[in-house]
């Protein structure tokens, strides 16, 4: 059988057996990823970026509620009665008389000075707010370098699959070489046992390569909220798999200066602006406190003979008040102390929290730099290793053909050639991957993605 169809049939063989239990299940969609698609359903779908969304919107109707609650307040109220009475000490069931009342008022207050501790909230609220903002940008980040990253491992998996299947076509043709030779009594048994060992082991690389394939997916489902039972078919002439022009060497400089102005950390000063003002909140307690009132109150009577509804309603019984409350603390039992402790407590770990998170994305940030640097040394020499163990296979075949090398050396070249195919692609996949690390570690990944991987998602805009 000639070696191209014997790929072509190993392929074919392979996506039977990938998709065969995603078959069995009805109606189960196909659908083409492209790193633009990948890019839009990470924005969209993701679980976790929806859960951030709501906790923004609480915290906007927290802000919502604390700039209400600086405002007066109006309150109404109308309330009747009617009154059954015995006339001349005679029990109301035998001489009842009526009465009847209405009352009605309004009501406002309203705090006019109560230490600051009004602002500080609102301050507080605004802050928070803000906070969460900028975390829901960094879990984008986070949310799209975990996509691309289970995206482009998938295609990494689909490249070694292609390769084990060449493999396995390569040592399926041997397999029938070698046979039709011991046949012919050219070779001994041995011979043909070895190369059936090899195609078994190549089998086996087969069927972990497709494990690992699958699995690839599913971890790249559940990100992109996907149900399991779809059909994932890679656009892998879209993903920019193997183009180094996409990846040019960072700019230390300019990352190091950038990552002060990372969303975790603005969304960290931003906690630490809200514990300032909850300080304030909490002294507030120690200060007088200044209020407003005002009421209009009017009532009816029908025991009142000498005007009737409208005119004690509306006329004759209205009547407005309005005050000023000094309220001034004088001991509320150390309350106010042991609130003012605990904030400057949690003050002081906001600001810890601020020094670790600082330090961790320096560290992470050099990390990057040296698993790309590494990753680039390692894409070059295993460039180098498969171009020699290629070499080297060509020239031991020609040796075997002429009868001067054994299969033992064939086949221990073309594991060592096989070992470098598959380190090519996995140095690759590791380049891009610390490639986009460091635009993650420096707060720049959406910029990367725009302008160097020329990605056109409007959510990225």
């Amino acid at each position: 059988m000639p070696k191209p169809i014997l790929i072509s049939f190993c392929i074919l063989l392979l996506s039977i057996c990938a998709h065969g239990q995603e078959a069995q299940i009805a109606n189960a969609e196909t659908r083409t990823l492209a790193l633009s698609d990948v890019i839009f359903l990470a924005l969209n779908q993701n679980l976790s970026l929806k859960k951030s969304k709501l906790q923004i919107e609480s915290r906007e109707n927290d802000l919502a509620f604390e700039e209400a609650d600086s405002k007066p307040n109006l309150t109404g109220s109308l309330g009747g009665t009617v009154r059954f009475f015995g006339e001349d000490g005679e029990p109301v069931w035998e001489d009842a008389d009526t009465s009847r009342s209405l009352n009605g008022s309004l009501n406002s207050n309203m705090v006019l000075y109560n230490g600051g501790a009004r602002q500080a909230a609102i301050n507080q609220a605004q802050s928070v707010l803000e906070a969460s903002l900028k975390d829901l940008d960094r879990s984008k980040q986070i949310v799209l370098f975990n996509s691309i990253f289970r995206y482009m491992e998938a295609i990494l998996r689909f490249k070694e699959i292609e390769i084990q299947a060449e493999e396995l076509a390569s040592r399926l043709e041997n397999l029938e070489l070698i046979q039709v030779s011991y046949e012919n009594e050219i070779r001994i048994e041995a011979d043909v046992l070895r190369q059936r060992a090899l195609v078994a082991d190549s089998e086996r690389r087969l069927a972990q390569a497709r494990q690992a394939h699958q699995r690839s997916l599913y971890f790249l489902k559940e990100l992109l909220l996907l149900p399991p039972e779809t059909i994932i078919l890679l656009d892998i002439d879209n993903s920019g798999w193997g183009n180094t022009d996409y990846l040019p060497d960072p700019d230390v400089q300019s990352s190091w200066s950038r990552i002060i102005k990372r969303p975790d950390l603005l969304a960290q000063e931003y906690r630490i602006e809200a514990a300032n003002q909850n300080i304030r909140i909490a002294e507030s307690g120690k200060k007088v406190s200044v209020s407003a009132s005002a009421n209009l109150r009017t009532s009816y009577a029908s025991q009142n003979r000498s005007s009737g509804f409208g005119s004690q309603f509306f006329k004759r019984e209205p009547e407005v008040s309005g005050g000023l409350t000094l309220s001034v603390p004088i001991f509320d039992r150390r309350r106010t102390e042991t609130t003012v402790a605990r904030a400057n407590i949690q003050l002081r770990q906001e600001k810890f929290d601020m020094v670790d998170l600082k330090q961790n994305a320096r560290t992470d940030l050099l990390q990057a730099l040296l698993d790309f640097n590494t990753a680039k040394a390692q894409l070059s020499f295993s460039q180098e290793q498969l171009a020699s163990a290629g070499a080297a296979l060509e020239a031991e075949l020609a040796r075997f053909d002429a009868g001067a090398a054994t299969l033992l050396d064939v086949n221990s070249l073309r594991s060592n050639r096989l070992d470098a195919a598959v380190a090519v692609e996995e140095s690759w996949f590791n380049l891009f991957t610390n490639r986009l690390d460091i635009t993650l570690q420096d707060g720049t990944l959406e910029n990367f993605l725009i302008n160097r991987l020329n990605t056109q998602v409007p959510e990225l805009q």
